[in-house]
């Protein structure tokens, strides 16, 4: 055995698994076991032409590895020693054997303190594994001990331990935790048996019970052996909150003389009527008769320590019996065995140390119960990557072109291996999850600090054995293991957890259930948590699309929202107290990202059969994901379902999302991410999975948690995107480990987890945008003023590490808001009213050109700002035109109040015109599908008002005679022309028949004016475009484009728009399709203007039309396009 070391390995060695042919051999009980020819034949290997001289066994035990990095292990499959019979001439013949002893998954430990023997069971298989090679070098044998001389203490008794492993109904009360309880009933008696023919009279047995109950009185089990009381066991009651303890466990073991010596031994354990009894575990240590029964047997005499040399003595002996000394599991030796007349057998040993026997004769041999072909494989020769994919062979092609995608995109090295492959080598082909981290561990050690992710590609399960059933054998192959706690009871302190994949330091890896426990992260671990190869391919095709042209450049990466439930009764407010002081945090950490607040007790709610309901909140969220963040972040109760008890986010929102724009969730809730439950998918899975929305990653909880240490979560996530985004854009991997590092609290947060890839780059600018003058003046310690009707003039540049980014040509979006305005929650019969802070007042948004690093944007002022002093903020947004190179910046030293003096006049009312679709829409004459979006064009010669203090003032839109939509947040001014500017607002299945919608403006002098527009929405399907597809994309000399749609033999019409990220039009074709088919091709663009002169190398944006002849109805489709000539 070796145990791994920190330092760096130069030459890895070669796996044993490297060369020849394999066949892994399934076993489940201890013992003896044959490969006859019959054997060997059926599993594919030719006999014939076999010289079992060649003929290797290899394996590591059935054990569970140990968790701590400090225990010694295998480095790789060990040698084991086998007696091939038959062997001598070279070839196998019809009589010829190959027998080796096997160790059982759960193996026997003796205490020599206590005098007492032990088992352990084996949480995660029942199946130990031997691997078999031929063909190569000769093999490892077994040697015969030289006979010692007859003397030595005579031994003829041995101290036998069997125990029982539940078989009846097994369950895991709390679904979490590796410890499965055999249910009894309510008031029941279970009767095990046990097999010990032999038992020396008036001698002491021992017998260990280990049971759970569940009763909210105090309970008692009790024990008998046949008709003798063997003890009872106290069990206390229990309460019936729903985060309590689901039972309470009692282990006592109980010394007796047996009354009776008949075998089998029946021990019967019986429960009150009053609660519900599980058993966990019952053993007995018994003294049995030196003998030879009608089974194999493993013989241990703790006596024989106490003595230099012993004399076993067997009786019952026969000539064919054999007696291996299995002390040493992979070296067996056999032990010369003198049998007389009597029939005794007679065998002389070391003593002072106890060893193990196996006693048997060839025809008690077992058999295997599985035999399969391996593959060849050799991780232990791979380099140390800097990502490390662990999948299942079922998830592979996916898990590889995310790799290669990771290798190309963002330069990383990426090492994808097979979970079976990581089994064999590292845990002798079992699947303990351990041997994740030792891969891990074995990686990182070879070249220290360079591997800095693992992402594990697939679902996992609490139920290792699938006692529930719930997944078919093919299923549970392709999952990938989870760590789940020793503690399996308590519904808050048992967790699953991936982060023990991370523990990689020497002194890590016990992981003990308390504060005393806790490791740090060594590397960054997350999860796709993948079930079918479609979720496989869904979710690759989102990091993709969020990792490149995909990701759609844009202000909502500098936003996040915090949604907070409304108070509890013992912690009013609490939610939102926590929801807007993690808020306060990022504005002061990194005053850059725009903050949304969105509190539960700040929205009307209303009363259903079904409980308290806040739609709007539900519409909120729902607007914020299509408008986009960065980061949405919950605070407050939740489930596997949804969050809140007002359901604002139920599944059914999570699965109707489609927003393009795809956010980091952050939930500090409970269990909305658990993703080790085969019996449901939960929210968060059903978010990242979502192909059409929803989340591209999720750092989430998987258990139930509590608000205290949510927090401490929390606020460690936001410290470290304030460390990392400060240097660099972070990784999610590096995120989550100084999230995870900084937020250690025993149990309590094991089971938050990062459900997505942790190499994966925040889609967060990389430089930096900031004003360097306002109005001709410097910027400086002293705050500058803007005042109502001022024509603003503000310069600023983007900058990498605060120098000049010279190169950088592009646009700006700039974006003022008025002061922050002071809110108040409602309250509710626990919480007071609560007052917080945010920005809600725009007053200009539009964007400028930026040339050789540096812009300028003017406008006028809102008549309709707060005339009361105080501090506004502009937020900064930028974006290179040749590159992918964004910036982003605020600036908060800014007065905003008062009126200039003598400002002029305007009454000159603004002028709006409307369309729906596109420019090309005719008023009433159109007819539209039920996803339509309008587009308002309005210009005024001082600009648009956007405050929102002006009672009135809104810009709002009306459909019908439905209440007036305020859409001041979806208008942009125009490309350096603050007069001119662009309303687009979305509708989705609007139903058939006759619209009119109506479109009001004020401008910044408080002129009014109005415009209505009539359109008719079709009764017959919309027509739709099903999917494009952009081949290639980035591209270099032409891209092409497949359209679907749904109206075959139509007569339609497409326009192909490209533009720069400006919004300029570069390009514009039109295409004319008679009688068409399901597909339109023969698109192009090969990267030039409409006049044919060359565009510059960069991003732009291809949007097409597609509009039907026969009904005038129009459906549209946008997307990015990298053109890198």
């Amino acid at each position: 055995m070796i145990a791994w070391g920190l330092v760096a390995r130069a030459q890895p060695l070669p796996s044993v698994l490297a060369e020849g042919p394999w066949l892994k051999i399934g076993i489940t009980k201890t013992g003896v076991y044959k490969l006859d020819a019959a054997f060997l034949t059926k599993a594919g290997v030719g006999v014939s032409a076999l010289d079992p001289r060649t003929i290797r066994l290899f394996g590591n035990g059935g054990a569970a590895l140990p968790q701590a990095n400090s225990k010694a292990r295998a480095r790789d499959l060990t040698e084991n020693a086998i007696w091939v019979n038959g062997e001598t001439d070279g070839r196998f013949n019809a009589g010829d054997a190959v027998y080796f002893f096997a160790e059982s998954p759960h193996p026997i430990a003796y205490d020599s303190t206590a005098k007492r023997f032990s088992h352990q069971i084996n949480p995660y298989t029942d199946t130990t594994y031997y691997f078999l090679t031929y063909g190569q070098k000769t093999g490892k044998r077994i040697a015969a001990q030289p006979t010692l001389p007859q003397s030595g203490t005579v031994i003829t008794e041995y101290t036998d331990y069997a125990f029982y492993k539940p078989t009846g109904e097994i369950i895991n009360q709390v679904r979490s935790g590796r410890e499965w309880l055999e249910y009894l009933g309510i008031g029941t008696t279970k009767t095990v048996s046990f097999n010990l023919p032999g038992m020396i009279s008036d001698s002491t047995a021992l017998v260990t019970s280990e049971v759970v109950g569940y009763a909210l009185v105090n309970t008692q089990f009790q024990l008998k052996w046949g008709a003798q009381a063997v003890g009872t066991q106290d069990i206390e009651a229990v309460t019936n909150y729903i985060y309590a303890q689901k039972g309470r466990q009692n282990r006592q073991t109980f010394r007796l003389k047996p009354a009776s010596l008949e075998s089998p031994v029946r021990l019967a354990l019986s429960y009150d009527k009053t609660g519900q009894g599980y058993l966990q575990s019952l053993a007995i240590q018994a003294r049995r008769a030196l003998r030879r029964y009608d089974e194999p047997f493993l013989f241990r005499s703790p006596e024989s320590v106490r003595y230099p040399t012993v004399r076993y003595v067997i009786q019952q002996a026969t000539a064919t019996m054999q007696v291996w000394d299995v002390t040493n599991r992979q070296t067996p030796v056999l032990m010369p065995v003198t049998v007389n007349e009597k029939q005794e057998g007679s065998l002389t040993a070391a003593g002072n140390r106890l060893r193990e026997y196996l006693v048997f004769s060839p025809e008690q041999a077992l058999t295997p119960e599985t035999a399969t072909t391996v593959s060849n494989q050799n991780l232990q020769s791979k380099a140390t990557p800097d990502l490390l994919i662990v999948t299942s062979a079922s998830w592979r092609t996916q898990a590889e072109r995310l790799a290669d995608f990771r290798r190309k995109n963002d330069k990383l090295e990426v090492l994808v291996v097979n979970s079976a492959e990581v089994f064999n080598e590292f845990a002798s082909g079992q699947p303990d999850p351990t041997a994740i981290r030792d891969l891990a561990r074995s990686l990182n050690n070879q070249t220290p600090g360079k591997l800095k992710y693992l992402l594990l590609f697939g679902d996992a399960t609490y139920d290792y054995k699938n006692y529930t059933k719930l997944l078919t054998p093919a299923q549970l192959a392709a999952t990938l293991p989870t760590y789940e706690s020793r503690e399996s009871l308590h519904p808050v302190l048992s967790y699953g957890s991936d982060d023990y994949f991370g523990f990689l330091e020497t002194a890590e890896g016990e992981w003990i259930e308390d504060y005393s426990g806790d490791h740090t992260l060594d590397i960054g671990v997350g999860r796709l948590p993948v079930k079918s190869a479609e979720e496989a391919r869904l979710v690759v095709d989102k990091l993709i699309r969020y990792a490149a042209i995909g990701k759609l450049p844009g202000d909502w990466q500098t936003k996040i929202s915090f949604v907070a439930d409304d108070g509890d009764e013992d912690f009013p407010n609490i939610h939102q107290t926590d929801a807007d002081r993690l808020a306060q945090k990022i504005s002061t950490l990194q005053p850059q990202f725009r903050i949304e607040k969105l509190y539960l007790d700040s929205f009307a709610q209303e009363s259903s059969p079904g409980g308290q309901k806040a739609p709007a909140v539900n519409r909120a969220i729902t607007k914020a994901l299509n408008d986009g963040r960065l980061i949405v972040n919950y605070t407050g109760h939740g489930g596997e379902s949804g969050w809140a008890e007002e359901q604002v986010v139920t599944l059914q929102d999570i699965l109707g999302w489609t927003n393009q724009r795809l956010p980091i969730f952050v939930t500090a809730t409970c269990q909305f991410g658990r993703y080790d439950d085969p019996a449901q998918t939960s929210g968060a899975e059903l978010a990242l999975l979502n192909p059409q929305g929803g989340s591209v990653a999720l750092l989430t909880t998987a258990r139930p948690v509590y608000s205290s240490t949510n927090y401490l979560l929390n606020n460690a996530f936001y410290d470290a995107l304030a460390q990392n985004t400060a240097q660099s854009v972070p990784r999610l991997g590096e995120l989550i480990r100084l999230t995870k590092n900084g937020s250690l609290s025993g149990n309590l947060n094991r089971n938050f987890t990062l459900l997505g890839d942790p190499s994966m780059q925040l889609a967060y600018p990389s430089a930096k945008a900031a004003l360097t003058r306002i109005n001709g003046k410097n910027i400086g310690p002293k705050a500058d003023t803007l005042q109502a009707l001022e024509t603003v003039r503000l310069e600023g540049e983007i900058q990498q590490g605060e120098r000049l980014m010279s190169q950088f040509n592009g646009t700006v979006k700039v974006t003022l808001f008025d002061k922050a305005d002071t809110l108040v929650t409602n309250g509710t019969e626990f919480s007071p009213p609560m007052r917080y802070a945010e920005y809600r007042s725009p007053l200009y948004t539009g964007q400028v050109r930026v040339q050789n690093g540096k812009f300028v944007c003017q406008f006028v002022m809102p008549k309709d700002l707060d005339y009361r002093m105080g501090l506004g903020k502009v937020f900064l947004y930028a974006i290179q035109s040749d590159s992918l190179t964004e910036a982003a910046g605020s600036y908060d030293n800014l007065l905003i109040g008062n009126s200039v003096p003598n400002s002029g006049t305007d009454t000159k009312p603004p002028t709006i015109r409307l369309y729906i679709n596109d420019t090309t829409f005719v008023d009433g004459g159109t007819i539209v599908g039920p996803g339509a979006s309008l587009i308002a064009k309005l210009s005024d010669e001082n600009g648009i008002n956007i405050a929102r203090n002006g009672i009135g003032h809104e810009l709002t839109l009306q459909l019908n005679n439905e209440p007036p939509v305020v859409v001041n947040d979806y208008f942009m001014a125009e490309l350096d022309d603050f007069r001119r500017g662009t309303v687009r607002y979305d509708w989705k299945n609007l139903a058939p028949g006759a619209y009119i919608v109506k479109v009001k403006a004020w401008d910044v002098y408080n002129n009014p004016s109005e415009t209505t527009l009539k359109f008719v929405v079709s009764e017959q399907p919309a027509l739709a475009i099903g999917s494009v597809s952009v081949i290639p994309n980035p591209f270099q000399e032409q891209t092409t484009f497949g359209i679907q749609h749904n109206r075959p033999g139509d007569e339609l019409e497409t326009t192909l728009l490209i533009a720069d990220v400006s919004g300029r039009t570069v390009n514009e074709r039109v295409y004319q399709c008679s009688n068409c088919n399901t597909s339109i091709t023969g698109l192009s663009w090969n990267g030039t203007m409409s006049g044919g002169a060359a565009v510059i190398r960069g991003l732009y944006v291809y949007r097409i039309l597609l509009r039907s002849k026969s009904d005038g109805s129009v459906a549209m489709h946008s997307g990015k396009l990298l053109y890198v000539r």
